[in-house]
This record gives C-alpha cells, sequence and structure tokens, in this order.
C-alpha cells in the first residue's frame, strides 16, 4: 500500500482503484496544476478527503486523484456521501466555484512568504520562482495595510457553466441543488438558459 496521508485521515482510506473521475467534472487539470497538486501532495501529504459519492464517483478531489496515481499511490483518503445526481452535480460546481470567489491578500501573503525562510521549494506551494519575485517586488513599494491589487475593485462578471447529461425532468432539481449549494453568497445565483 503506498500513500502518504495524514494520521487522522488513515481510516478513511481508499484503494485508488475503486474510484472513479467525474466524468463531466466542470473544472480542468491542466498539466501545471497536476504538478502543483503532486508535489503538495508529495510535501505534506493528503491532508484533507477527496469527496466520493457511494458508487465510487469522485465529487471533489479529481485533481488530487489524478496527482496521487501520478505519483504512484495506491490509497488515498476519501469520505463517501450519499448524494442524488442533482446534489452531486451541484455540490460538485459548488466546491470548485467557491474556492474560485476567494482572492489573495498579497501584502500578508508576502510576509508570510517572507518569513517562511525555509527550504521548501516554491514550486511545492504553487508559484513559479519568477511569480514570487514578481510578488514580492511589487510589495516593495506596498504600505504595511496593503491587501494587494484591485481588491476594492473587483469586477462583477457572468460565468455561464453548462451542466450536461441532465434528463429534462431532472432539470429543476439541478438547478435548485445548485442555487442550495450557493445559498449564503447573495451575488450568485444558477439559472437555466
Amino acid at each position: 500500500m503506498k500513500h502518504s496521508v495524514v494520521d487522522d485521515l488513515l481510516p478513511y482510506l481508499t484503494p485508488i482503484e475503486e474510484l472513479t473521475p467525474d466524468p463531466a467534472n466542470v473544472r480542468l487539470h491542466p498539466e501545471r496544476n497536476l504538478r502543483a497538486n503532486a508535489a503538495s501532495l508529495r510535501r505534506f501529504g493528503q491532508r484533507k478527503p477527496i469527496v466520493v459519492n457511494r458508487d465510487g464517483t469522485i465529487e471533489a478531489g479529481n485533481g488530487t486523484l489524478e496527482a496521487a496515481r501520478d505519483l504512484g499511490w495506491t490509497h488515498v483518503a476519501a469520505v463517501r456521501v450519499e448524494d442524488d445526481s442533482a446534489t452531486a452535480v451541484a455540490y460538485a460546481i459548488a466546491d470548485n466555484r467557491t474556492a474560485e470567489l476567494a482572492h489573495w491578500d498579497y501584502a500578508n501573503l508576502g510576509r508570510q512568504l517572507d518569513a517562511l525562510q525555509t527550504d521548501i521549494p516554491v514550486d511545492d506551494l504553487g508559484f513559479t520562482t519568477e511569480e514570487l519575485d514578481a510578488l514580492l517586488d511589487g510589495l516593495d513599494t506596498g504600505g504595511e495595510g496593503d491587501e494587494g491589487e484591485g481588491d476594492d475593485q473587483e469586477e462583477e462578471h457572468d460565468v455561464d457553466i453548462r451542466v450536461e447529461g441532465v434528463k429534462p425532468r431532472d432539470k429543476d432539481d439541478v438547478l435548485e441543488a445548485i442555487n442550495a449549494a450557493l445559498e449564503g453568497h447573495d451575488h450568485l445565483t444558477a439559472e437555466a438558459y
């Protein structure tokens, strides 16, 4: 059994062969993303579980599974949920979208990176050396209270997400589940076209 899962997640170890990537995953994982995921798993181990439906289909963590496979792992930590198809689709979309809605506090990130001063390669943090150099150089002129570029000028825009493979009779259920998952985010709503 090959893995690098933190001790508290060991009860959730699941053979990778029992898991199926979401065939309708709306989030793409280009090579750079997979390399960053793999570097993080290699350096820190798996610290949060993948979320899978009872049939083993992944709802959250497709990139983690792919990176673990690339590392030659045979097991990952996974929690199983009893979601119907509409809830599974809605949760997968909400899990990806809510992460996108966060933004960096660049000044604080710069301070933390500057204080880190360890032998951890920047690639293990998901950055390239050039990105970190540009970020840290840009902060040299910022004040102590700077929150980063454009934080108070965040643009709003529509995002179209296509959910395929939903039977017409299930469309309202999927839409209702997506909107339930977005509850609390007053500026986000889903609607059918």
